[in-house]
């Protein structure tokens, strides 16, 4: 295949390229993701401390048993101090479909939720 990435999976995955707008700041896919689809379909994107990884195989048939796969890996950008590999961790997957879609938004904003330091007590008092 010739055609840029993302001509092919508008072209054979356009849900799966509207899904993609979802998570792309102006709905500007090619702004924010990379993909690849030379061993099935891949994409990635960053933030500032990790790589996500999504793979798709959508259903090859509209037979009901073939629900094809939609998976997403995370990887630390940089190893933490005294290691020498990147830490990873598998997110939800699924058959392709917008629910699995779905699990797999929700688990990429739940894991970059920063905990936040709650205030020791009497410190709201003085304002």
């Amino acid at each position: 295949m010739k055609d840029k990435p993302f001509n092919v999976i508008k072209a054979e995955y356009p849900e799966f390229y509207d899904w993609l707008k979802e998570i792309s700041r102006f709905q500007k896919v090619e702004d924010f993701i990379l993909p690849d689809y030379k061993n099935g379909i891949r994409v990635y994107f960053y933030t500032h401390n990790f790589r996500y990884s999504i793979s798709i195989i959508p259903p090859k048939t509209k037979n009901k048993k073939d629900e094809g796969y939609m998976g997403c890996t995370v990887l630390d950008r940089k190893p933490i101090a005294g290691e020498d590999w990147q830490r990873g961790r598998d997110l939800p997957d699924g058959k392709y479909c917008y629910e699995t879609w779905q699990k797999i938004k929700n688990a990429i904003i739940a894991f970059e939720l920063v905990k936040i330091a709650k205030p020791k007590q009497g410190m709201l008092d003085k304002k």
